[in-house]
C-alpha cells in the first residue's frame, strides 16, 4: 500500500490532504462526543442521585413516623389494658390514642390494633375490623418474639391489596404481650407517599431483602427489576449497570431490610450515540470529498511543471543534452527549470571535456603500453645477468640482479595494492642492493606485528621512505641503522621508518609539509607516497616527518583499517 501511494505524486498529495483534514476531524469529533457523553452523563447522574436521595428520604421519613406511632401506642398502658379486655367505655379513649398517634401519617397507611388472639379490635379503616391474623406464624409471631422491634413483612401471607405490613407487640408497662399494633400499606398508600418525587419517564420500585418486588410505579411497573438485580447480584455484576437504556439507582432504606430502586431514562441511549456518529460520518464524507477535489486541483496545478521536467529529463537520459525547458512561472518551479537548463549546459560542457580527456588518456595508455617494452626488456636482461653471474661464481652480481628483478617485477605489475608482508619483502630486497652498493655501511631490519602482515597497502609506499633514509639520512655516516616498525593503533595501521643519521632539518620538515610538488626539491618520493595515501584514504592520512632527540629522523605513515585489523574493504575493492 505504501509503495502504491509513493508511486504517484497525486496519490501522495491526496493522502496528505486526507491526513490533515479528515483524520483530525474524525479524531476531534469522536473526542468531543465522548467528552460530551461524560459531561452530560455526570450532570444527569448527579440529578438522578439527588432524586434517588429524595425518594429514600421520603420513605424513611414515613417509616420513622410509623416507628414513632408504634412506640407511643405499644407502650401506652391504656391501649394494653383495652386489648386484654375489650370495654365499651375505654373504646373511645383507645381510638383517641390511635388517631392521635397516627395523625401525621394516617393517609399513607392503615393502622390497626389486634388482641393477643390475632383479632382486629381497633382500626382506622372499616375493611379490616374483625379480621384475624395467625399468631402462631407470620408477622405476629415474629413481633411477639421481638416485642421491642417494629417488624416489617412483605411475604406471600399478605393478601388483598396490601403490599407491606409493619407490626409490633403492645406491652404497655409490662413485658407481657397484650396485643399487636399493625400498619398496612397498599399500592395506593405508596402512590401517595411517593407523589411528587418522580416524573412520567421515571420508575420507582420497592424491593424486600430477597430483591423481590414489593411495589412498583411508573416505568418500573410490570418490569422484572427485582429479578434482574437478583441475577446480577448472584453473578457478581454491578447492580447499577444500564438496563434497557435506563439508569438504575439502588438505595437501602435504613435497617428496614427494604431497598428503593429508581429507574431513570439513560441520557445517552444507543440510538442517540448512533445518531451522533451518523452526523460525524456525513461530516467526514463531506470533508473527504472536499479534500479529494482540492487535492485534484492542486495536484494538477503542481504536477504540470513536474511532467514537463520529467519529459525533458527523459530526453536528457536518451543523450539529448541540447534540450531546454521553457517555463514562464516565477515560483520555485520556474527556478527549478532555470537551474535544470543551467545543469544541462554544464553537463554538456563536462561531457565534451571528458571526451577530450578520455581521448588524451587513451593516447597516454597507448604510449605506456608501448613503453612497457623497456621494463620487460630490462627484467629479462637482469634475469640473464643473474644466471651468468651464478655460472661465473660472482655472487654479488647475482644478488643485485635477483633483487633488482624482484623490485622491477613488482613495480610493473597491474596490482595497485599488495600485502604489508610483500611490501616489506620488496623493501628488504632494495636494502640488500644498497648495502652491496655502499659496502655494508648501514644495517637494515624491520619488525611488523603478526596481525598487520595481510593488510593491503598501496605498493611501493615504504621503499621511497627507506631510500630517502639511505641517501639523505646516512649519506655522511660510516655506520648507520634503519629500522621499520608496523603495528595497529585503534583503527589505523602505523608504519614507522627510523634512522640514526644526521637528522632532518626544520626547513626540510616545512617543505615536506607543503603539498606543492615544486617545493619538494629532491624529496619527490615523499611527495608521491603522501599523494597516493591521500588520494586513497583522504586528507586526514599521509606522512609525518620528525627529528629524533637522540639524533636521526622518523617518518610515520598512517592508513585506516577496520576494527578487527583485517584489510580495509574499500582497499580490496580498489585493488
Amino acid at each position: 500500500m505504501k509503495n502504491f501511494i509513493q508511486r504517484s505524486f497525486r496519490r501522495e498529495l491526496l493522502v496528505s490532504f486526507l491526513a490533515v483534514s479528515v483524520l483530525p476531524l474524525i479524531v476531534c469529533c469522536v473526542f468531543l462526543i465522548q467528552m460530551f457523553k461524560v459531561k452530560v452523563g455526570r450532570d444527569f447522574e448527579k440529578k438522578d442521585m439527588e432524586l434517588a436521595g429524595a425518594v429514600e428520604h421520603q420513605l424513611m421519613t414515613l417509616f420513622d413516623a410509623y416507628h414513632d406511632a408504634a412506640e407511643e401506642l405499644c407502650t401506652d398502658p391504656l391501649v394494653a389494658e383495652a386489648l386484654k379486655k375489650e370495654s365499651f367505655g375505654k373504646k373511645n379513649e383507645v381510638y383517641r390514642s390511635l388517631y392521635g398517634a397516627t395523625a401525621a401519617c394516617r393517609e399513607m397507611a392503615g393502622f390497626h390494633l389486634y388482641n393477643a388472639d390475632g383479632s382486629c379490635l381497633y382500626s382506622t379503616g372499616n375493611r379490616t375490623y374483625g379480621q384475624t391474623l395467625p399468631v402462631y406464624w407470620g408477622i405476629l409471631r415474629e413481633a411477639h418474639a421481638h416485642p421491642n422491634d417494629l417488624i416489617i413483612r412483605s411475604d406471600l401471607e399478605i393478601g388483598g391489596d396490601e403490599v407491606l405490613r409493619f407490626a409490633r407487640a403492645v406491652t404497655g408497662n409490662s413485658e407481657e404481650c397484650s396485643g399487636y399494633f399493625v400498619v398496612t400499606m397498599t399500592a395506593e398508600h405508596f402512590a401517595k407517599a411517593l407523589s411528587g418525587t418522580y416524573s412520567g419517564q421515571d420508575g420507582i420500585c420497592i424491593l424486600n431483602g430477597f430483591l423481590e418486588t414489593v411495589y412498583s410505579v411508573g416505568t418500573a411497573s410490570g418490569e422484572t427489576v427485582g429479578d434482574v438485580l437478583r441475577s446480577r447480584f448472584l453473578q457478581g455484576e454491578p447492580l447499577t449497570e444500564v438496563w434497557n437504556n435506563n439508569s438504575i439507582y439502588v438505595s437501602k432504606l435504613g435497617d428496614t431490610g427494604l431497598y428503593s430502586v429508581l429507574i431513570r431514562p439513560h441520557v445517552f441511549t444507543s440510538d442517540t450515540t448512533r445518531s451522533m456518529y451518523t452526523v460525524l460520518l456525513f461530516m467526514a464524507a463531506g470533508s473527504f470529498l472536499l479534500s479529494v477535489g482540492v487535492a485534484i486541483g492542486i495536484s494538477s496545478f503542481l504536477s504540470k511543471p513536474i511532467h514537463v521536467l520529467h519529459d525533458t529529463m527523459d530526453e536528457v537520459q536518451e543523450g539529448n543534452l541540447d534540450t531546454h525547458v521553457d517555463m514562464e512561472r516565477q515560483d520555485e518551479f520556474g527556478e527549478l527549470a532555470e537551474n535544470f537548463n543551467i545543469m544541462t549546459k554544464r553537463i554538456s560542457s563536462y561531457m565534451e571535456e571528458r571526451v577530450r580527456r578520455e581521448k588524451e588518456l587513451n593516447e597516454t595508455q597507448i604510449a605506456m603500453m608501448q613503453s612497457q617494452l623497456n621494463p620487460h626488456f630490462l627484467y629479462n636482461t637482469l634475469d640473464t645477468m643473474k644466471w651468468v653471474a651464478k655460472a661465473n661464481h660472482i655472487p654479488e652480481i647475482a644478488t643485485l640482479a635477483a633483487k633488482l628483478a624482484k623490485i622491477l617485477r613488482t613495480s610493473i605489475s597491474s596490482a595497485q595494492f599488495i600485502t604489508l608482508q610483500e611490501e616489506m619483502t620488496l623493501v628488504e630486497s632494495y636494502a640488500k642492493i644498497q648495502k652491496i652498493r655502499f659496502n655494508g655501511k648501514f644495517d637494515f631490519r624491520y619488525e611488523i606485528a603478526p596481525e598487520t602482515e595481510e593488510i593491503l597497502v598501496p605498493k611501493l609506499i615504504v621503499q621511497p621512505i627507506v631510500e630517502n633514509a639511505v641517501i639523505h639520512g646516512l649519506a655522511d655516516a660510516d655506520e648507520g641503522h634503519i629500522f621499520v616498525r608496523a603495528y595497529l593503533e585503534r583503527k589505523e595501521l602505523v608504519i614507522e621508518v627510523s634512522d640514526d643519521g644526521c637528522g632532518i632539518s626544520d626547513e626540510v620538515i616545512r617543505r615536506l609539509g607543503n603539498r606543492d610538488k615544486e617545493q619538494k626539491n629532491g624529496h619527490i618520493g615523499f611527495y608521491n607516497v603522501d599523494t597516493i595515501i591521500r588520494l586513497h584514504y583522504g586528507k586526514d592520512y599521509g606522512l609525518r616527518a620528525e627529528r629524533l632527540a637522540a639524533g636521526g629522523t622518523k617518518v610515520t605513515i598512517r592508513i585506516p583499517v577496520n576494527g578487527s585489523g583485517e584489510p580495509d574493504p574499500g582497499v580490496k575493492n580498489r585493488s
